[in-house]
């Protein structure tokens, strides 16, 4: 019987459940867009509101197991066109959801759901892990909106945000109508 090992970097965490942004996913920074793997603490996230919120650290974890549910972002669903791969979150991933329907059931313009629950099987598709791979979790020195591969998602607590959060329940309502 022989035993094959992966190669881990030693300031790396191994786990079983994707968190932040897989490896090569770009994220904008007041210096354009950066690869996750090249930010580094200090690095500066522009939110689209305007503000600017500092790196504060980055956290490596190699996800050693398949399985794990994600969310396939067609290029499509983030205003991208062409031939544009599919961006890959965790299904607990908070986005900025906005439009006619979110005003109509919620009376607000804007607010965070979890992507999981907006899965629609087009544009938002369930999937699983391919395999081991890295993953990058930025932590900022405030919680914000950051544009990631043309996405807006939540960086920190979702709840200091302030914008209004919805269920579970609630996005997938939203999903339902749409």
């Amino acid at each position: 019987m022989s035993v094959i090992s992966q190669i881990v970097p030693v300031d790396t965490e191994v786990v079983t459940t994707p968190r932040g942004f897989l490896r090569g996913t770009r994220v904008m920074t007041v210096g354009g867009l950066r690869a996750v793997e090249e930010v580094r603490v200090g690095d500066r996230i522009a939110s689209p509101c305007g503000a600017v919120r500092a790196v504060r650290q980055v956290v490596q974890r190699f996800v050693l197991r398949g399985g794990e549910r994600l969310v396939a972002v067609s290029g499509e669903a983030r205003g991208l066109h062409g031939r544009t791969p599919d961006l890959l979150l965790p299904a607990g991933q908070m986005i900025v959801v906005a439009g006619d329907r979110l005003a109509a059931y919620f009376g607000v313009e804007e607010a965070l759901a979890p992507i999981g629950a907006l899965a629609n099987g087009t544009d938002l598709r369930l999937v699983e892990v391919e395999g081991p791979d890295a993953w990058y979790e930025i932590e900022v020195d405030a919680p914000c909106l950051a544009v990631v591969e043309g996405l807006q998602v939540a960086l920190g607590a979702a709840d200091d945000e302030g914008c209004p959060l919805l269920s579970e329940s609630d996005a997938r309502l939203l999903a339902l109508a749409a």
